[in-house]
């Protein structure tokens, strides 16, 4: 046989070896809800969502307490930008859970065969 073809083979057979073991791993993360942002609901201060407007720029919807706030964040510093009321932010909440319940379900599929009973 030549070198060079079970060099290959061996490359491929690492390379599908990796990928499996970061299946795993991601399977794993998704099912202790690592992945999932599960666990918002039972912190005091949290950042909803965050979105970069340029470089060093960023805005940020903050949960703290019962209350929405939405900052902005700079070299400057950090600035409060206004209160949202949550009848606007909680909808928004519970359809980004709703969706990553349905991922988390889409992803686990695979591995429940291999889940105890």
């Amino acid at each position: 046989m030549d070198i060079a073809f079970v060099l290959k083979v061996i490359w491929a057979f690492a390379l599908i070896g990796l990928i499996l073991v970061g299946m795993i791993y991601v399977g794993r993360a998704v099912q202790r809800g690592r992945l999932v942002s599960g666990n918002l609901g039972r912190r005091l201060v949290s950042t909803i969502e965050s979105t970069a407007l340029a470089q060093n720029v960023t805005v940020h919807v903050v949960r703290v307490g019962d209350k929405y706030f939405l900052v902005g964040g700079g070299s400057a510093g950090v600035n409060l930008l206004s209160e949202l009321a949550a009848e606007e932010i909680e909808p928004y909440i519970e359809s980004q859970r709703i969706a990553l319940l349905a991922q988390r379900e889409t992803l686990l599929r695979p591995f429940s065969r291999f889940r105890k009973s």
